[in-house]
């Protein structure tokens, strides 16, 4: 009977010890694949909250031409709020900041004629104001407006109705008084002469305007003509330049700056 026992008892040991090699065997694919699929959850939260973030609250971008300066340089990054201008398009919202939009805000709005391009213009006439300009000053309901950003590059003053080859219709330093109506807005470049505006496309809906340029993350040096660049090895010499050039190249002075 004891011989019998002894048997019976290795026997279970030995099974039960393959069992629990059996039971290693068969979680190990399963651990490794846990870290994965760990990484891949995280990667698509992130992407979520950061597609969110970009669409809804705050977005970056960059300047890439002359129209704002010299408020805005060409290849200054901008951060753009566009919590606030959405919460003031739509009033009533509780407990959420809002922001309405004022004569001389700087703002990032959708071209008229080309809405999937980005624009950053100032606001001059809101709506209600009767706007004009006279050689090359504007008047907001026949009082002159006070501009201290503004700049002029073409001592130039062509009389209104001269025409352009470029614009056609040359209303750049004298346009006709005009009132302006309920939910668009009158907006110009600080760089007078060198700026595609309301004096050329007309009146900018309110559901055309983005948000408002709160600070200046990031300056580079970048060419005049950067945004032009498109090829596959165009951008590769542009990005490079960036990298290589990225201590000499970089307004560090305008870094954190407000966008006034």
């Amino acid at each position: 009977m004891s011989k019998e026992g002894k048997g019976t008892k290795g026997k279970k040991g030995k099974k039960g010890k393959k069992g629990r090699k059996g039971e290693n065997t068969e979680e190990q694919p399963e651990q490794a694949l846990s870290p994965l699929r760990e990484y891949f959850l995280t990667i698509v939260v992130c992407t979520i909250i950061a597609l969110f973030v970009t669409t809804f609250v705050v977005h970056p971008m960059s300047v890439p031409t002359p129209s704002m300066e010299a408020t805005i340089l060409v290849g200054d990054r901008i951060l753009v709020d566009k919590f606030t201008i959405r919460n003031g398009h739509v009033p009533g919202l509780p407990l959420l900041p809002s922001y309405t939009v004022q004569r001389q805000d700087v703002i990032v709005c959708k071209a008229p004629r080309e809405p999937e391009i980005l624009l950053v213009k100032r606001v001059i006439g809101i709506p209600g104001d009767i706007l004009e300009i006279r050689d090359k000053t504007v008047y907001i309901n026949a009082q002159p407006l006070d501009e201290p950003y503004k700049q002029h590059s073409d001592p130039n003053i062509y009389p209104a109705g001269n025409s352009n080859p470029f614009f056609g219709n040359m209303q750049r330093d004298n346009y006709q008084a005009i009132t302006i109506p309920p939910d668009s807005y009158f907006v110009m470049g600080d760089n007078r002469d060198d700026s595609l505006d309301s004096r050329y496309w007309g009146f900018l809906p309110k559901d055309h305007i983005v948000g408002r340029p709160l600070i200046i993350f990031w300056s580079f040096e970048d060419p005049p003509n950067a945004h032009l660049r498109t090829s596959p090895t165009e951008l590769i010499e542009l990005y490079a330049q960036r990298v290589i050039f990225f201590l000499t190249r970089t307004r560090w002075s305008r870094m954190g700056k407000l966008v006034q």
